[in-house]
């Protein structure tokens, strides 16, 4: 049996981290390698790792400055000694056979990639989250159209001589950029219907907050890279959702930046720029009028948009 190593980037999420750490420990796939990133948690969650390496010699403990969920995760696959590479975030947890199936659909296919279903939700409310096809090998532009906007990494086990010197990028979603360039370098992908992780609604995770930083900006970088791929391999369609998906991502960033005590106005400028210079396109795809009404207001006074965001914020 193969070693898969699991990299966990640990952040203020002591109520749940047990609950985590427990799911990986008694996984049916016994050959693995758990590394614990504890990246300056405020909390007990630093020394609640620690418990779990005295307990457990397959579990290896990192604790270093905080940096954010990226900088965690290098610092894991830079000690990482697994032949597979699977990633587990910190306040999610997963069904105890996950790794075991992923890792025989990869021996069985050799791909360079697999991933399944997952459940949405809350403890007491979890709903499946069904985004893979019943094809179960794809190739890598099929399933780039497919998942484009699920991206992460949560529910997949990479090949680590496919990953090999890849590393995150401090930026929104950072997800992104790294399951996308795996799939520049892989030929298939198996999807699996089973559903084998829960992904927790956490509103005081970093990507439920609304709050904007500037890190966010390069992941604009991101999607032009994205759109450059589906263009020289003919996925015209997929292009076109993945710049209407842009254009939504922007006026909620605005929406964000409005929100500030002292809003970015360089950043707002930036994002505006790109919105009015499509704004017929932004106003076809907006679903709501809260939204068409706040991109209107911001294009003429960027100070009265933030009351109005104020106001609509919850049916943006």
């Amino acid at each position: 049996m193969d070693k898969i190593s699991v990299i966990v980037p640990v952040y203020n999420v002591e109520p749940y981290i047990r609950q985590c750490v427990d799911s990986i420990i008694n996984q049916t796939y016994k050959n693995l390698e758990i590394i614990l990133v504890d990246d300056g948690s405020p909390d007990n969650c630093g020394k609640i790792c620690d418990e779990y390496a005295t307990k457990d010699n397959r579990v290896k403990v990192l604790h270093i400055k905080n940096g954010g969920p990226a900088v965690a995760r290098n610092a894991g696959l830079d000690i990482a000694t697994g032949k597979y590479i699977g990633y587990v975030d910190s306040d999610d947890y997963i069904e105890p056979d996950m790794y075991e199936t992923l890792y025989n659909a990869m021996i069985k296919t050799d791909a360079g990639l697999v991933v399944c279903n997952w459940f949405e939700g809350t403890e007491n409310n979890w709903v499946k989250n069904t985004v893979y096809p019943k094809k179960e090998i794809v190739t890598s532009n099929e399933a780039f159209e497919i998942f484009y906007s699920s991206m992460y990494v949560w529910n997949k086990l990479f090949r680590k001589d496919v990953v090999k010197n890849l590393r995150f990028v401090e930026t929104y979603a950072q997800d992104v950029l790294y399951t996308f360039t795996t799939f520049t370098r892989i030929e298939k992908v198996v999807c699996l219907q089973e559903y084998k992780c829960y992904y927790r609604i956490n509103p005081t995770s970093r990507l439920h907050t609304k709050k904007f930083k500037k890190n966010f900006l390069p992941f604009l970088k991101v999607q032009n890279l994205e759109m450059i791929y589906a263009e020289k391999h003919k996925l015209f369609k997929l292009k076109e959702k993945i710049y209407n998906f842009r254009l939504c991502l922007l006026a909620q960033w605005l929406g964000f930046i409005s929100l500030q005590e002292k809003p970015d106005r360089e950043s707002a400028n930036i994002v505006l720029k790109e919105l009015k210079s499509n704004w017929f396109r932004y106003l076809t795809i907006s679903d709501k009028i809260s939204k068409k009404c706040f991109f209107l207001v911001a294009c003429i006074n960027f100070n009265l948009a933030g009351k109005i965001y104020k106001l609509v914020e919850k049916n943006f």
